[in-house]
C-alpha cells in the first residue's frame, strides 16, 4: 500500500487507509507521520482531522486529541465518529485518573531472647495502600508500628516509576519520637532488565538515628532460570554507624506462579542499624503466598534473626493483600 500511495496523486482516503494499516500494526509513529502529511495536503478534511484525533488518542496525547476533535465539533457537532471518540477519550481519562489499586495488612508476633535479661514478646502491625498516579507511576503509603519495650510508628511514602526495561523508585520515611528506629530516611532503588532472564538491581538509603547517621548501598543480580523462578543475590554496604565500613549480603529464591501458591526462602547476613548502633545480623526467612481469588492474597512467613551481642528473634507474620484487577 505504501507504493500505491507513493506512486499515486495525493489522495486523502489513500493516506487515511495507510495510516490505519500502520496503526493496526502498532506503528503509531508512522501512522502519525502519514496523517500529518494528509493534514498538510487537506487541512479542511474532517475525516482526516478525526483520524488524527484518534491516532493522538492512541498515542496517549489526550489534550491534543481533544483539541483536534473540538475543532471538528465547532462546525459539525454531529459529525460521524465524534460521539464514539468522546466515549473512548472519557474511558482513557478514567483509566488514567489517580485511584486506589491495592491495600495490605500484616500482623506479626515475635519471641525475643537476650543474653542477660528476660525474654520479651514483640509485635508488629503494618497497613499499606497503593495508588495509581499515571500509566507508569504509582504511590504506596505505609504505616508500620512495632511494639517492643517502647513502640515506634514509622510512616513511609514510596513512588515507583515503571520503565521499558525495569523501574526506579524513591521513598521517604519518618518515625516521630523514635526510640529504636530511624528518625527519618530516604531510599532509592532500581531494576534494569539486561535480558529476559537477567536483571541488575540496586538501592541506596540514608538514615538518621538518634545516635548516628548511616548510608547503605546495595547492588546485585536477579536471575530467572525458568518461568516463575527467581534467584536474587545482592550485596549490602554500610557506612557510618560507629564504624567506617561494613559489608553484608542477601540470597533469595522465589517461586511465583500466576494464580497459584508461591514460596520464597531467604538467607542474609548484613550490618543492621538501630538506635543502639550497628551490629551484624544473621537472618533466615521463608514463607508462602496463597491466592484467594478476586485479587486477594494471603501471605504467611517465618523469620529467625540473630543480632550480634543483642537479641535472638523468632517471628511469625500473617498478611492479607488486595490488588485491583487481580485474579
Amino acid at each position: 500500500m505504501e507504493k500505491e500511495v507513493a506512486n499515486s496523486p495525493p489522495d486523502s482516503e489513500r493516506l487515511q487507509r495507510l495510516a490505519s494499516v500502520y496503526a493496526a500494526e502498532g506503528d503509531l509513529a508512522s501512522a502519525k507521520r502519514t496523517i500529518d502529511r494528509a493534514l498538510a495536503l487537506f487541512p479542511d478534511d474532517n475525516d482526516v482531522k478525526m483520524a488524527n484525533a484518534n491516532i493522538l488518542l492512541w498515542q496517549g496525547r489526550l489534550k491534543q486529541s481533544r483539541l483536534q476533535a473540538d475543532d471538528v465539533a465547532r462546525h459539525y457537532p454531529d459529525y460521524p465518529g465524534l460521539a464514539e471518540f468522546r466515549t473512548a477519550l472519557e474511558r482513557v481519562q478514567d483509566d488514567r485518573a489517580a485511584r486506589l489499586i491495592g491495600a495490605a495488612v500484616n500482623v506479626g508476633v515475635a519471641d525475643v531472647s537476650f543474653p542477660l535479661r528476660n525474654d520479651q514478646t514483640w509485635t508488629t502491625q503494618v497497613v499499606s495502600a497503593s495508588f495509581r498516579l499515571s500509566d507508569s507511576g504509582s504511590l504506596t503509603t505505609t504505616i508500620d508500628m512495632e511494639q517492643r519495650e517502647q513502640s515506634d510508628v514509622r510512616l513511609v511514602a514510596e513512588y515507583a516509576h515503571r520503565l521499558d526495561n525495569g523501574f526506579v523508585s524513591i521513598g521517604v520515611a519518618a518515625t516521630p519520637n523514635a526510640d529504636f528506629r530511624e528518625k527519618w530516611s530516604v531510599r532509592a532503588a532500581g531494576k534494569y532488565n539486561v535480558s529476559r532472564s537477567l536483571s541488575i538491581v540496586a538501592d541506596g538509603k540514608l538514615a538518621d538515628y538518634s545516635t548516628n547517621m548511616v548510608v547503605a548501598v546495595g547492588a546485585g543480580l536477579e536471575y530467572r532460570p525458568a518461568p516463575d523462578f527467581f534467584l536474587t543475590a545482592r550485596t549490602i554496604n554500610l557506612f557510618g554507624g560507629g564504624e567506617n565500613y561494613r559489608f553484608g549480603g542477601v540470597l533469595r529464591g522465589d517461586y511465583r506462579p500466576e494464580g497459584k501458591v508461591g514460596f520464597f526462602v531467604l538467607a542474609a547476613e548484613y550490618p543492621d542499624a538501630e538506635a543502639d548502633g550497628t551490629r551484624q545480623l544473621r537472618s533466615f526467612a521463608g514463607g508462602m503466598v496463597v491466592p484467594l481469588g478476586q485479587g486477594w492474597t494471603l501471605r504467611l512467613t517465618g523469620e529467625d534473626d540473630r543480632r550480634e551481642n543483642s537479641y535472638h528473634r523468632r517471628a511469625v507474620n500473617v498478611g492479607i493483600a488486595w490488588r485491583f484487577g487481580g485474579s
